[in-house]
């Protein structure tokens, strides 16, 4: 292996512990936002609740008041019934007054069916306020995991951060752009090792994808000290084996 895949090699090592920290750090944050999403949810769903309440508790006001003004139409109807003279009176206001009750018991049994929906209504809605007490509380707990992964590992990060600037410096410009772009594709893997699958048969894959790597690459990375890159995944190819080795 060439001086320049070397390089690479050290390269690989400090992307790869820096990729890890990032992702780990990445994957608290991906939690916590994945519990803001699930308050605003939540919110939403309060929100509609709160609504339905309202709708259904100035409904039964509404009744109710329907039922006070009828009960205020029974008393008169009683004055008139007690008031009547004749019987043609009597019956006409016994049959208003009767009709009227009837009406009047409808709406009062809606309004108990309302007001019990509303109680039901108000139960749920203290459950999901109390709900969210509870995601807000985990979120802080979330929130406070990321800045305590980011506290622990910011003098970790600088360091390898300034180590593989350093370790960049033996890349050639050219192939240090290849690496980094290949890198950011793979998670900061940019290197695969090249794997003989036969003792008997010249064939080779890319332990990267396990993808066929043809014989024509596999003589350029014995040969050359460049990154040759795997046609399927993208990936910097190289061996464990001498350059000297070439395969014919």
């Amino acid at each position: 292996m060439g001086a320049t895949l070397d390089a690479l090699h050290r390269l690989q090592e400090v992307e790869l512990q820096i990729t890890e920290i990032r992702q780990r750090i990445e994957r608290k944050h991906r939690t916590a936002q994945a519990q803001e999403k699930r308050i605003a949810e939540l919110d939403q769903r309060i929100r509609q609740k709160e609504v339905a309440l309202r709708t259904d508790q100035m409904e039964a006001d509404r009744l109710d008041l329907d039922v006070k003004t009828s009960e205020g139409q029974i008393a008169k109807l009683r004055a008139v019934l007690n008031a009547a003279k004749t019987n043609k009176e009597y019956s006409a206001a016994l049959t208003q007054l009767n009709t009227t009750k009837a009406d009047n018991s409808k709406v009062e049994d809606r309004v108990l069916t309302i007001l019990s929906q509303v109680e039901a209504k108000r139960k749920d809605l203290e459950a999901a306020r109390e709900e969210r007490a509870r995601d807000v509380a985990r979120l802080k707990e979330l929130q406070g995991a990321v800045r305590a992964e980011q506290e622990d590992s910011r003098d970790l990060l600088a360091k390898l951060t300034a180590d593989r600037d350093q370790a960049a410096e033996a890349v050639p410009p050219q192939m240090l752009k290849v690496f980094d772009r290949v890198a950011q594709a793979n998670e900061g893997e940019a290197l695969a090792r090249l794997s003989r699958t036969s003792p008997k048969r010249e064939e080779y894959t890319c332990q990267g994808c396990n993808m066929s790597v043809t014989m024509e690459q596999v003589n350029a990375i014995l040969s050359r000290d460049e990154a040759i890159l795997c046609n399927t995944c993208g990936r910097i190819l190289y061996v464990n084996t001498p350059a000297s080795s070439r395969v014919r």
